[in-house]
């Protein structure tokens, strides 16, 4: 016998799927709309220096490099694509939807709920200060770091929440996962501390630090050998001053203030007080709520950025790994909001009724952040046109004065706007015509080359200038 209630469940589900169906439609044309002209887009000088240094070694060698996954799919996209930028543009874009994607499985993990983990993901389908993903490809490293981590924690968080610990051959899978995180990028060493609070938010066993069983030490394990390695090892990060840390409440203070002004589009300028405010309110609400994603969330925006928080600022995109905790507490938090207002006022509780208000509640975030991203992303991508100018000219306009040079070819450049250390004329020749033994010489660089009696020992010799590449007879 059929009841009514019975009868309105496939009602009930049917809507239930439109509504993700349309939600998810939204969050990509979000997406799409802001981000999208970036499949458009070419190379950048640090572009340059990555296809280097993944083409020109042996096959082999690639595993010393500091982040080895990546330069593998540079070597794969050059070796199929050659300097062709539309590929890598795919690449990237497909990443980053598929991140997209992981947001949200991961929200809903946490906050065990679908429609805070869309709200999150509304709030996080695009923030114009992280052009460098949708404008150039050197940020491969870090799509690559958080595809590799949040997958490992969505699988991991997916069976705890099961009620069962992860068996020799999910561990294995765990582990896996989490060695690509960190041979992408360094930010991966987050995730076992992730693990840990998961634990001891979520596991209802006790002792809740082993009731996940062996992937939280192990990931542990990995770690501090890792750590010790990037900075103790000869070659270690911190010989690099841009990765030597300076440990202190004022590097503290200025990377944060700088975070912040960036993730808020400007519209709070945060002093030392207010900073310190944030992070205190936040905390308080989540703690005086008892809300486990809130925690959660609090713990993932502070924790994941200590590897950089302590560094000379940088462009906002290396919050990248960290700005799900801030989606996580952005569309949980919109959720208790409408839930409140719900129980607290009866007319909004008639009016918004579950569906219409969780609807409602959608397009209103959506209608705030359309505009803020209008506004703000010319000034998010405004270093764009003169990325590109630095490449462009040479790449385009060599191939087609010269669309091959014979092998080991001796190239001289009368002028050119790069420093007289930098190397990026030598990467782009030698890429374009896949020559490590090309000679490229710049006057700039030596200037007793300007002498026209040693031109003629050169096969070509440019100016490079406002008007482009120009070849100069000798």
């Amino acid at each position: 016998m059929t009841t009514e209630n019975d009868s309105k469940k496939p009602v009930r589900t049917g809507r239930r799927r439109a509504a993700g169906i349309a939600a998810g439609l939204a969050i990509l044309g979000m997406f799409a709309v802001f981000a999208g002209d970036g499949l458009g887009g070419y190379f950048g000088a640090d572009e340059m220096m990555n296809l280097w240094a993944a083409w020109s070694p042996p096959l082999g060698q690639l595993i010393h490099h500091d982040r080895p996954l990546g330069v593998l799919l540079y070597r794969v996209l050059f070796a199929w694509f050659g300097l062709n930028p539309l590929p890598y543009r795919i690449v990237s874009f497909a990443l980053l939807a598929a991140n997209l994607l992981l947001l949200y499985r991961w929200c809903a993990r946490l906050a065990r709920s679908r429609e805070a983990a869309a709200l999150a993901c509304l709030v996080g389908a695009y923030h114009a200060h992280l052009a460098d993903f949708y404008y150039a490809s050197a940020t491969i490293f870090d799509l690559l770091c958080f595809f590799f981590s949040y997958l490992a924690m969505v699988r991991y968080f997916g069976i705890r929440a099961s009620g069962r610990r992860p068996n020799g051959r999910q561990t294995a899978g765990l582990l896996l996962l989490y060695a690509c995180a960190l041979a992408s990028k360094e930010m991966a060493v987050a995730l076992p501390a992730y693990v840990i609070l998961y634990e001891l938010l979520y596991a209802k066993e006790r002792p809740r630090l082993a009731a996940g069983g062996w992937f939280g030490w192990l990931s542990v394990a990995v770690t501090l050998p890792y750590m010790a390695y990037k900075t103790l090892a000869p070659q270690r990060l911190t010989l690099n001053p841009d990765f030597m840390p300076h440990l202190g409440l004022h590097a503290f203070a200025a990377g944060w203030k700088q975070y912040l002004f960036d993730l808020f589009y400007g519209l709070i300028h945060f002093n030392s007080f207010e900073m310190a405010a944030l992070w205190v309110v936040l905390l308080a609400v989540a703690v005086t709520l008892r809300r486990r994603e809130l925690l959660m969330a609090w713990c993932v925006m502070m924790i994941g950025a200590l590897p950089f928080i302590f560094l000379a600022p940088r462009g906002f995109y290396v919050m990248y790994m960290t700005l799900p905790g801030w989606y996580l507490y952005a569309g949980s938090a919109l959720v208790l909001l409408r839930e409140w207002l719900e129980r607290s006022v009866p007319r909004a509780a008639t009016a918004l009724a579950i569906r219409p208000g969780q609807l409602a509640l959608f397009v209103v975030v959506a209608a705030v952040l359309v505009p803020l991203h209008y506004r703000e992303k010319p000034r998010g991508n405004s270093w764009v046109p003169a990325e590109y100018a630095e490449t462009r000219p040479v790449l385009e306009q060599l191939a087609r004065l010269h669309p091959t040079l014979p092998h080991g070819a001796r190239l001289l450049f009368l002028s050119d706007p790069y420093p007289a250390d930098d190397q990026i004329l030598f990467f782009m020749c030698a890429l374009t015509y896949r020559d490590k033994d090309l000679r490229v010489d710049r006057v700039k660089a030596h200037p007793e080359l300007a002498d026209e009696t040693v031109r003629a020992r050169y096969d070509h010799v440019f100016r490079l200038g406002a008007r482009g590449l120009e070849e100069v007879a000798h």
